[in-house]
Protein backbone atom coordinates (compact mmCIF):
# COMPACT_ATOMS: atom_id res chain seq x y z
CA UNK A 1 0.00 0.00 0.00
CA UNK A 2 2.97 2.21 0.97
CA UNK A 3 4.48 1.21 -2.71
CA UNK A 4 1.10 2.50 -4.28
CA UNK A 5 0.72 5.74 -2.38
CA UNK A 6 4.51 6.67 -3.10
CA UNK A 7 3.42 6.01 -7.06
CA UNK A 8 0.18 8.07 -7.03
CA UNK A 9 2.34 11.06 -5.67
CA UNK A 10 4.66 11.00 -8.46
CA UNK A 11 2.06 10.09 -11.54
CA UNK A 12 -0.60 12.55 -11.74
CA UNK A 13 -4.25 11.46 -12.25
CA UNK A 14 -4.10 10.02 -15.65
CA UNK A 15 -8.04 11.31 -16.48
CA UNK A 16 -7.16 14.38 -14.67
CA UNK A 17 -5.94 18.19 -16.43
CA UNK A 18 -2.96 19.64 -14.59
CA UNK A 19 -1.69 23.20 -13.83
CA UNK A 20 0.97 22.82 -16.47
CA UNK A 21 -1.45 22.38 -18.90
CA UNK A 22 -3.55 25.00 -17.74
CA UNK A 23 -0.35 26.97 -18.00
CA UNK A 24 0.42 25.41 -21.66
CA UNK A 25 -3.10 26.48 -23.36
CA UNK A 26 -3.07 30.06 -21.69
CA UNK A 27 0.79 30.64 -23.70
CA UNK A 28 -0.64 28.88 -26.92
CA UNK A 29 -4.05 30.72 -26.95
CA UNK A 30 -2.37 34.36 -26.33
CA UNK A 31 0.09 33.37 -29.89
CA UNK A 32 -2.32 32.38 -31.72
CA UNK A 33 -5.00 33.71 -34.40
CA UNK A 34 -7.32 33.08 -36.48
CA UNK A 35 -8.59 29.86 -37.23
CA UNK A 36 -5.52 28.56 -36.14
CA UNK A 37 -6.86 30.26 -32.85
CA UNK A 38 -10.14 29.12 -32.79
CA UNK A 39 -9.23 25.60 -33.57
CA UNK A 40 -6.98 25.60 -30.37
CA UNK A 41 -9.73 26.58 -28.14
CA UNK A 42 -12.01 23.93 -28.71
CA UNK A 43 -8.79 21.03 -29.20
CA UNK A 44 -7.25 22.12 -25.59
CA UNK A 45 -10.59 21.63 -23.65
CA UNK A 46 -11.65 18.51 -25.91
CA UNK A 47 -12.22 15.88 -23.09
CA UNK A 48 -12.10 12.89 -25.56
CA UNK A 49 -8.70 14.08 -27.04
CA UNK A 50 -7.82 14.58 -23.15
CA UNK A 51 -8.54 10.77 -22.19
CA UNK A 52 -6.11 9.70 -25.54
CA UNK A 53 -3.36 11.37 -24.51
CA UNK A 54 -3.65 10.54 -21.03
CA UNK A 55 -4.01 7.00 -21.57
CA UNK A 56 -1.11 6.94 -24.03
CA UNK A 57 1.17 8.52 -20.99
CA UNK A 58 0.20 5.69 -18.72
CA UNK A 59 1.47 2.91 -21.68
CA UNK A 60 4.51 5.11 -21.93
CA UNK A 61 5.68 6.09 -18.63
CA UNK A 62 4.23 3.52 -16.19
CA UNK A 63 4.35 0.52 -18.80
CA UNK A 64 7.45 1.28 -21.13
CA UNK A 65 9.45 3.92 -18.61
CA UNK A 66 9.58 6.29 -21.56
CA UNK A 67 9.38 9.99 -21.10
CA UNK A 68 6.28 12.34 -21.21
CA UNK A 69 4.13 11.65 -24.56
CA UNK A 70 0.65 12.95 -23.05
CA UNK A 71 -1.16 15.90 -22.96
CA UNK A 72 2.27 18.50 -21.87
CA UNK A 73 4.23 16.86 -24.50
CA UNK A 74 1.01 17.43 -27.32
CA UNK A 75 1.06 21.12 -26.18
CA UNK A 76 5.05 21.97 -25.47
CA UNK A 77 5.28 20.56 -29.16
CA UNK A 78 2.15 22.19 -30.89
CA UNK A 79 4.06 25.48 -29.03
CA UNK A 80 7.12 24.62 -30.71
CA UNK A 81 6.02 23.64 -34.38
CA UNK A 82 3.98 27.01 -34.84
CA UNK A 83 6.35 28.60 -33.51
CA UNK A 84 8.80 26.94 -36.23
CA UNK A 85 6.75 27.63 -38.75
CA UNK A 86 5.98 30.98 -38.20
CA UNK A 87 9.77 32.11 -38.14
CA UNK A 88 10.23 30.17 -41.49
CA UNK A 89 7.28 32.31 -42.40
CA UNK A 90 8.75 35.35 -41.28
CA UNK A 91 12.17 34.27 -42.78
CA UNK A 92 10.36 33.92 -46.21
CA UNK A 93 9.77 30.65 -46.61
CA UNK A 94 6.77 28.98 -47.96
CA UNK A 95 4.90 26.48 -46.88
CA UNK A 96 4.27 23.29 -49.27
CA UNK A 97 0.46 24.28 -49.56
CA UNK A 98 1.70 28.05 -50.48
CA UNK A 99 4.38 26.74 -52.98
CA UNK A 100 2.60 24.14 -54.82
CA UNK A 101 -0.66 27.17 -55.00
CA UNK A 102 -2.94 24.62 -53.13
CA UNK A 103 -3.86 26.97 -49.91
CA UNK A 104 -3.24 29.45 -48.11
CA UNK A 105 -0.31 29.93 -44.70
CA UNK A 106 -3.49 30.09 -42.70
CA UNK A 107 -4.26 26.28 -43.52
CA UNK A 108 -0.69 25.42 -43.00
CA UNK A 109 -0.78 26.38 -39.51
CA UNK A 110 -4.07 24.80 -39.02
CA UNK A 111 -2.59 21.63 -40.57
CA UNK A 112 0.31 21.50 -38.06
CA UNK A 113 -1.65 22.64 -34.90
CA UNK A 114 -4.10 19.58 -35.44
CA UNK A 115 -1.73 17.18 -36.62
CA UNK A 116 0.85 18.46 -33.71
CA UNK A 117 -1.69 18.14 -31.08
CA UNK A 118 -2.73 14.33 -32.11
CA UNK A 119 0.27 13.19 -33.58
CA UNK A 120 1.12 10.39 -30.26
CA UNK A 121 -2.11 9.47 -29.70
CA UNK A 122 -1.39 5.74 -30.13
CA UNK A 123 1.51 5.17 -27.80
CA UNK A 124 -1.45 3.90 -26.00
CA UNK A 125 -1.67 1.27 -28.29
CA UNK A 126 2.05 0.52 -28.56
CA UNK A 127 5.41 2.56 -29.17
CA UNK A 128 6.46 0.16 -32.05
CA UNK A 129 4.40 1.98 -35.32
CA UNK A 130 2.48 4.33 -33.04
CA UNK A 131 2.07 7.34 -35.08
CA UNK A 132 0.00 4.75 -37.40
CA UNK A 133 -2.20 3.59 -34.89
CA UNK A 134 -2.10 7.32 -33.92
CA UNK A 135 -4.22 7.79 -37.36
CA UNK A 136 -6.45 4.76 -36.82
CA UNK A 137 -7.38 6.11 -33.46
CA UNK A 138 -7.92 9.71 -33.76
CA UNK A 139 -8.85 10.18 -37.88
CA UNK A 140 -12.73 10.61 -37.00
CA UNK A 141 -11.83 12.92 -34.69
CA UNK A 142 -10.04 15.20 -37.48
CA UNK A 143 -12.80 15.00 -40.04
CA UNK A 144 -15.16 15.55 -36.90
CA UNK A 145 -12.82 19.21 -36.23
CA UNK A 146 -12.72 19.87 -39.97
CA UNK A 147 -16.02 19.65 -41.09
CA UNK A 148 -16.56 22.03 -38.51
CA UNK A 149 -14.02 24.12 -39.54
CA UNK A 150 -14.11 24.29 -42.74
CA UNK A 151 -18.39 23.21 -43.43
CA UNK A 152 -18.55 24.59 -46.88
CA UNK A 153 -14.76 23.87 -48.43
CA UNK A 154 -14.34 20.14 -49.08
CA UNK A 155 -11.05 21.02 -50.56
CA UNK A 156 -9.74 22.39 -47.70
CA UNK A 157 -11.18 19.24 -46.07
CA UNK A 158 -9.22 17.18 -47.70
CA UNK A 159 -5.89 19.10 -48.09
CA UNK A 160 -5.61 19.58 -44.44
CA UNK A 161 -6.87 15.87 -43.76
CA UNK A 162 -3.98 14.88 -46.24
CA UNK A 163 -1.89 16.92 -44.56
CA UNK A 164 -2.28 15.97 -41.03
CA UNK A 165 -2.00 12.64 -42.03
CA UNK A 166 1.22 13.17 -43.13
CA UNK A 167 3.06 14.92 -40.40
CA UNK A 168 0.99 12.43 -37.98
CA UNK A 169 2.60 9.12 -39.81
CA UNK A 170 6.10 11.33 -40.11
CA UNK A 171 7.23 12.40 -37.02
CA UNK A 172 8.94 9.34 -36.18
CA UNK A 173 11.13 9.40 -39.57
CA UNK A 174 10.28 6.27 -40.14
CA UNK A 175 8.20 7.41 -43.53
CA UNK A 176 9.96 9.75 -45.91
CA UNK A 177 8.08 12.98 -45.64
CA UNK A 178 8.88 16.06 -47.91
CA UNK A 179 6.40 18.87 -47.20
CA UNK A 180 7.64 21.95 -44.85
CA UNK A 181 4.21 21.55 -42.54
CA UNK A 182 5.24 18.05 -42.00
CA UNK A 183 8.85 18.69 -41.72
CA UNK A 184 8.38 21.32 -38.93
CA UNK A 185 6.48 18.55 -36.75
CA UNK A 186 8.82 16.44 -36.85
CA UNK A 187 11.37 18.90 -35.61
CA UNK A 188 9.39 20.41 -32.96
CA UNK A 189 8.58 16.66 -31.81
CA UNK A 190 12.76 16.61 -31.19
CA UNK A 191 12.83 19.36 -29.71
CA UNK A 192 10.92 18.76 -26.34
CA UNK A 193 13.58 17.11 -24.41
CA UNK A 194 14.24 18.93 -21.15
CA UNK A 195 14.45 17.35 -17.73
CA UNK A 196 10.56 17.75 -17.17
CA UNK A 197 10.13 15.59 -19.49
CA UNK A 198 11.95 13.05 -17.73
CA UNK A 199 10.32 13.62 -14.08
CA UNK A 200 8.23 11.24 -13.71
CA UNK A 201 9.46 8.16 -14.97
CA UNK A 202 12.87 8.89 -13.56
CA UNK A 203 11.30 9.83 -10.51
CA UNK A 204 9.14 6.29 -10.70
CA UNK A 205 13.01 4.85 -10.39
CA UNK A 206 11.89 1.51 -12.55
CA UNK A 207 13.98 -1.16 -12.95
CA UNK A 208 16.27 -0.95 -16.21
CA UNK A 209 13.71 -1.13 -19.10
CA UNK A 210 13.85 -0.05 -23.12
CA UNK A 211 13.66 3.78 -22.16
CA UNK A 212 16.44 4.22 -20.10
CA UNK A 213 18.64 6.29 -22.15
CA UNK A 214 16.13 8.60 -23.03
CA UNK A 215 15.09 8.88 -19.09
CA UNK A 216 18.65 9.68 -17.95
CA UNK A 217 19.35 12.01 -21.21
CA UNK A 218 16.22 14.39 -21.23
CA UNK A 219 17.15 15.04 -17.50
CA UNK A 220 19.96 16.68 -17.94
CA UNK A 221 18.89 18.94 -20.39
CA UNK A 222 17.52 22.56 -18.58
CA UNK A 223 16.10 24.76 -21.66
CA UNK A 224 15.63 24.83 -24.99
CA UNK A 225 15.02 28.15 -27.02
CA UNK A 226 14.16 28.32 -30.70
CA UNK A 227 14.52 31.86 -32.10
CA UNK A 228 15.35 33.66 -35.23
CA UNK A 229 19.09 32.23 -36.19
CA UNK A 230 22.05 34.30 -37.25
CA UNK A 231 22.03 33.78 -41.11
CA UNK A 232 18.95 30.95 -41.08
CA UNK A 233 15.38 31.88 -40.60
CA UNK A 234 15.16 29.53 -36.95
CA UNK A 235 18.39 28.75 -34.48
CA UNK A 236 17.21 25.71 -31.73
CA UNK A 237 19.82 26.43 -28.70
CA UNK A 238 20.10 23.62 -26.20
CA UNK A 239 21.43 24.10 -22.23
CA UNK A 240 22.43 21.25 -20.97
CA UNK A 241 23.93 20.70 -16.86
CA UNK A 242 26.67 17.51 -18.93
CA UNK A 243 27.81 16.17 -21.12
CA UNK A 244 24.63 13.29 -21.47
CA UNK A 245 22.15 15.18 -22.99
CA UNK A 246 24.23 14.86 -26.21
CA UNK A 247 22.31 11.69 -26.74
CA UNK A 248 19.03 13.49 -27.23
CA UNK A 249 20.17 16.09 -29.46
CA UNK A 250 22.54 13.28 -31.87
CA UNK A 251 20.37 10.47 -31.53
CA UNK A 252 16.76 11.83 -31.14
CA UNK A 253 16.64 15.62 -33.01
CA UNK A 254 19.09 15.11 -34.81
CA UNK A 255 17.69 12.14 -36.53
CA UNK A 256 14.68 13.65 -37.17
CA UNK A 257 16.62 17.21 -38.64
CA UNK A 258 18.25 15.00 -40.58
CA UNK A 259 15.06 13.34 -42.39
CA UNK A 260 13.17 16.87 -42.25
CA UNK A 261 12.67 18.98 -45.36
CA UNK A 262 13.21 22.23 -43.40
CA UNK A 263 16.72 20.89 -42.10
CA UNK A 264 18.53 23.49 -44.52
CA UNK A 265 16.70 26.23 -42.54
CA UNK A 266 17.64 25.70 -39.17
CA UNK A 267 20.74 26.03 -37.11
CA UNK A 268 21.51 24.02 -34.17
CA UNK A 269 23.16 24.81 -31.59
CA UNK A 270 24.75 22.66 -27.70
CA UNK A 271 25.56 24.36 -24.96
CA UNK A 272 27.26 22.18 -21.57
CA UNK A 273 26.99 23.74 -19.08
CA UNK A 274 27.56 27.19 -20.25
CA UNK A 275 31.06 26.48 -20.54
CA UNK A 276 31.38 24.86 -24.01
CA UNK A 277 29.26 25.29 -27.41
CA UNK A 278 28.62 22.81 -29.85
CA UNK A 279 27.35 24.09 -33.52
CA UNK A 280 25.36 21.30 -35.17
CA UNK A 281 24.40 23.01 -38.38
CA UNK A 282 25.38 26.58 -38.59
Amino acid sequence: MENKNKMSNIVPDWKAGTPKEDQLNKVLLSRTEGKTHTLLERLLSDKEINLYHSYANVVSIRRLGYNDHGPVHARITTYNALKILRLLHEGGIETSLETESVSNYEQSQVAVALGCFLHDTGMGVTRDHHEWHSINLIDPIIVRYLDWLYPSDMAARIVVRSMVHEIIVGHMAHIRIHSIEAGTVLVADGTDMTKGRSLIPFNLQLDPTVGDMHRYSANTISRVEIVKGENKPVRISIQMDNATGLFQIEEVLMAKVKASPIMKHLEIEAKIDDQESRMYLK
